[in-house]
């Protein structure tokens, strides 16, 4: 099966995609502020690439919320901000700081599942612990789908985490083998990413729904990691898409294959073709971007649509 698209649905994704960035700063402004100013005032490509990440979530979620045919109103928009403001602190903590700080993530993630709590002692944990409360507030994190997919996510986490500590070991195994492992745990981080967000806005998802926005979500992962090839490779971080010979032909059968099975698993209607246009037009900027970065040597910071 194809999917061409209509101008029509990319007229949607571009609308709502300006609308989101207005939307994300409304919400997520008065907590940086409050909390963290100095996100705002002493890194502005940062908190740029916070905005862009979290209308990136909201457009996702507004997809995801049509999907399981429910309205995208004003109270699910907060939810898909806060809940992109958390993806992109807990990936700073993850990406930005050092081995240390990987581990520390983790271990300090673990003890807020497991007791609600852990000792704050910077302006960025404290900014993250608020946004967290607040998303978890507004839906129960007991319901078994939520509370499998956070755990599952936090998972894949530790795995990559994982990987990247120990790169040595995985030089020790058959090319073949590495990029499975790869492939696998970049599958994983962003499958799970997107049914936790899906979770938080829709109160019941189908088995068939549950696949559909895994799949999206995987393919999420593959472009992100194919924009950021040249940058990973600076930083040594292994991803599939680095450690394959011709990444963007590649990247083109992964992305044919994942939207021949999002057309065969999720039902036709707005919520679909407002994913599958998303997908489209984030495939084509992480093409550029990758472009880009080749040209310039590569930037963790750069920001793209």
């Amino acid at each position: 099966m194809t999917w061409t698209g209509t101008p029509a649905i990319a007229e949607r994704v571009d609308l709502l995609a300006r609308r989101y960035r207005g939307a994300a700063r409304e919400v997520l402004e008065p907590l940086v502020l409050a909390h963290h100013p100095a996100l705002g005032r002493e890194s502005p490509a940062e908190y740029r690439k916070m905005l862009e990440l979290t209308a990136k979530m909201m457009l996702v979620g507004h997809a995801c919320t049509e999907v399981g045919d429910f309205e995208f109103d004003a109270a699910r928009q907060r939810t898909a901000a806060l809940f992109g403001g958390c993806c992109f602190l807990a990936d700073s903590f993850l990406d930005d700081f050092g081995p240390a700080s990987m581990a520390e993530y983790l271990d300090r993630f673990t003890a807020l599942l497991e007791t609600g709590w852990f000792e704050i002692r910077s302006d960025r944990e404290r900014l993250f612990y608020v946004i967290v409360a607040r998303l978890f507030a507004a839906r129960d994190v007991l319901t078994p789908l939520l509370r499998q997919a956070i755990l599952q996510l936090h998972l894949a986490q530790a795995e990559d985490v994982r990987m990247r500590l120990d790169g040595a070991a995985l030089t020790t195994l058959t090319e073949g083998r590495r990029r499975a492992l790869l492939r696998q745990c970049a599958r994983d981080r962003s499958g799970h990413a997107i049914l936790v967000l899906a979770n938080f806005l829709v109160p019941r998802l189908t088995l068939d729904q549950v696949a559909g926005l895994f799949c999206a979500g995987a393919l999420v992962m593959f472009i992100d990691d194919h924009g950021d090839c040249h940058a990973d490779r600076q930083d040594g971080r292994l991803t599939y898409m680095n450690q394959i010979r011709d990444p963007e032909r590649a990247l083109r059968r992964i992305f044919a294959k994942h939207l021949s099975q999002l057309l065969a698993i999720l039902p036709s209607g707005p919520g679909r073709d407002l994913l599958l246009g998303f997908l489209t037009r984030y495939y084509r900027t992480r093409l550029a971007k990758h472009r880009q970065q080749a040209r310039m040597g590569g930037s963790a910071w750069d920001v793209h649509e």
